[in-house]
């Protein structure tokens, strides 16, 4: 359990931010959730005190790619609760403007920079501005979202894909940097996601098997809550895909695939 913790998570007021805000709420943890939004973050703040009531929230409306922000939610966070022992950088965005499809030849180097500046930068910002505290108690622990698409480049999403491959890469090294410390840092690729971000994908159809935010949020919980002498390298959560028939399915004439799912 997560009692006498605090936890500030990014892009807390919607899709893999709020439902982990309401898991570790629901574990015993302080959470304090950011976004850009007011609007969002109040709504967000009333339905977790009503999802759980009786435990504290925080609800901050700040920018995760402004650095004054970020440390204004730090500031915030100890005035009122006097430590941070989770950081979730989870906010993020798919397309700038509009949301338009666009390939590397038509994008605008502004439309790059805004993926860049919420997904990379943001990242950046958010576990900068708490490392000092955490540094200070000789403890704490920062999970990065990132994504498979930080693996895999994939037409129309080059700006996302660039922000999430070195989401990866600077999590790996800041790892490395702070672990002496007492520090520890991992990284989560969640593969394909119900999450509003598909509103962006214009008319690119939503995957048949797509995973629920709550399976990602009890994921994070379990990264939060590993033994202290343990680290999650690389974690990757994808649908199962069971609509999907295996590809050796019909390779086997003796074999009939009754036969092989049956408990019999």
């Amino acid at each position: 359990m997560l009692q006498g913790q605090v936890a500030i998570i990014t892009g807390g007021s919607v899709g893999i931010g709020r439902a982990t805000a309401l898991c570790l709420m629901q574990l015993g943890a302080t959470v304090v959730v950011v976004s850009r939004n007011p609007q969002r973050i109040e709504q967000t703040q009333d339905w977790l005190r009503q999802q759980v009531p009786g435990a504290e929230v925080l609800g901050l409306a700040l920018d995760v790619s402004n650095e004054a922000d970020m440390l204004q939610m730090v500031d915030k966070t100890q005035q009122r609760f006097g430590r941070i022992d989770v950081l979730i950088a989870a906010a993020g965005i798919l397309r700038a403007g509009k949301g338009e499809l666009l390939t590397v030849a038509q994008m605008s180097s502004a439309e790059w920079d805004e993926v860049l500046d919420i997904n990379l930068k943001g990242t950046y910002l958010s576990n900068h501005a708490v490392l000092p505290v955490m540094m200070k108690q000789g403890s704490g622990q920062i999970i990065n979202v990132s994504s498979t698409s930080g693996r895999k480049g994939y037409a129309f999403d080059s700006a996302y894909c660039a922000s999430k491959f070195a989401v990866i890469g600077m999590s790996e090294s800041l790892a490395e940097e702070v672990r002496p410390l007492g520090i520890r840092v991992q990284v989560l690729l969640p593969g394909v996601i119900d999450t509003p971000i598909w509103r962006q994908n214009g008319p690119i159809p939503k995957p048949a098997d797509v995973l629920p935010v709550e399976r990602v949020a009890k994921l994070l919980s379990y990264m939060v809550r590993i033994p202290s002498d343990a680290v999650c390298l690389e974690m990757v959560i994808e649908p199962l895909r069971v609509r999907d028939k295996p590809a050796w399915l019909g390779r086997s004439q003796a074999v009939s695939e009754q036969q092989i799912y049956s408990w019999s």
